[in-house]
Parts: C-alpha cells; structure tokens; sequence
C-alpha cells in the first residue's frame, strides 16, 4: 500500500511548479492534513515543545513545556502547559478568554467574542501569549507557505520516535521549517521544527504532537473555569 502510495506520489510531482521550488509530493501531503484539520468540529492533541533563549554566558538554553489542547469549533478552547515557563491553563468558551497560573494562584480575563484562530491572532500579536501549534489550523496554512518559502521539498519517509513519518523541508528569508506528517490516508502533524535566521544565534522551536482524537465528544464544562479558593484576579499584560 506505501509503495503504491509512493508511486502516485511521485507522478504528482511533475504536475506542478517546479521541483526544485515547490515540490508537488509536499503539497499534497500538507492538502491532505490541511483538509483534514478544516473539516474537524472538535479535536485534542498532547503537545511537547523545545525552545531556544539567547544567554550571554551560555549561549542558546534549551527550554521546554509539556500540555494538552482541546479545541471545538468555532469557539472553544482549552490549553494546560507545564514547563520552564510556568503551569499554565487557557479558558475560552465563547465569550471570554481567561489565563490561570497555578504558579502565582493568579488568573487574569477579558471579553472574547470570535472564533479560536480570531482570539489566537489577537493575544499573540498583543499579548504575546503563545499556542503551541496554531498555525497548522489556519485555514491558508498551505497558501501561506507557498507565498512566504522560497521552496518546499519532500524528503521522504523517516521515523519521529516509533512513528513513521513523510518529511517534508522548506526556506523562507527568516527561517528553515520541517514538518513531519503521519502516513494515514488523512495525515495528522507528528512534528514542527523551526530555525530562525533572523535571530541572534538562530534559535530553534520544535513541536511534537501526540494522541491526535478526531472529533471527540468534549462537553462544554471543559471550556469553563472554577475560580480556585484564594486565587487573585490580575489584568493581562502586554
């Protein structure tokens, strides 16, 4: 079944733009996730993320987080993330957003009346909140990477820890991607990785996904926050 999957695979490729630019196998691949992920109503995934930061004495410190993500369309979220940065939990059920660090007992809130891509946009750009592997939810992901890399190219099948995997590379002026993608008929993301060239030091992200559900029930108590006793109420910061 790869192998005749691999052959078609490989006829695709010379149906599009050129090879060296934009490898057709990799944008059918990424179509195929891509259109899975936009006909989802509900999904959760656990997530384990490494990051660099720059340090004067030691140069890049690798940092990480561990969590879990669920999302139901169009407008409920939950995230909880531990790591470097703290144990963290994400609330938006529609029509307000809220953070709560079990660290601090502190929690902070606002009005949020938008979908999930819409309330992720606004607090990264403002806030500087982070959701681990937004971007492969966008509906223009692929369209994106086409009109910002410089080129995209399919490496064929490698193993990220016992999962088989397409890999697949891409450019772009401020940074190298890889993105690892499972072999079902619909792929689901395995792995993220990031380089960026525009940084001092070019730090690294990478991203791995784990316990993909498609369409789970997920009652919509999961989305709402209980105000934990003591806990102080903080106004987000930029």
């Amino acid at each position: 079944m790869k192998t005749l999957f691999v052959i078609i695979l490989f006829l695709l490729s010379f149906t599009g733009k050129s090879f060296a630019q934009y490898d057709s196998i990799a944008l059918a691949v990424l179509d195929s996730m891509s259109s899975q992920i936009g006909d989802l109503e509900t999904c959760s995934y656990s997530f384990y993320t490494e990051y660099d930061i720059p340090n004067k004495e030691y140069g890049l410190i690798t940092h990480s987080e561990t969590g879990d993500v669920f999302l139901k369309g169009p407008d409920k979220m939950f995230i909880e993330k531990k790591g470097d940065k703290g144990h963290k939990e994400f609330y938006f059920d529609g029509k307000t957003f809220l953070l709560y660090s079990f660290d601090r007992n502190q929690y902070a809130t606002m009005p949020a009346t938008m979908s999930i891509m819409g309330l992720i946009d606004s607090l990264s750009s403002y806030f500087g909140v982070e959701f681990p592997g937004a971007d492969i939810f966008y509906p223009d992901f692929v369209d994106n990477l086409l009109e910002t890399s410089d080129n995209l190219l399919y490496l064929g099948f490698t193993f990220v820890g016992n999962t088989e995997c397409h890999h697949i590379a891409g450019t772009r002026d401020d940074m190298t991607y890889q993105i690892w993608l499972s072999l079902e008929e619909h792929p689901v993301p395995v792995k993220l990785s990031l380089v960026y060239l525009d940084r001092p030091d070019d730090p690294r992200y990478s991203i791995i996904f784990k316990d993909w559900k498609m369409n789970p029930y997920i009652d919509d108590s999961k989305f709402e926050f209980t105000i934990p006793v003591d806990a102080q109420v903080v106004k987000l910061i930029k």
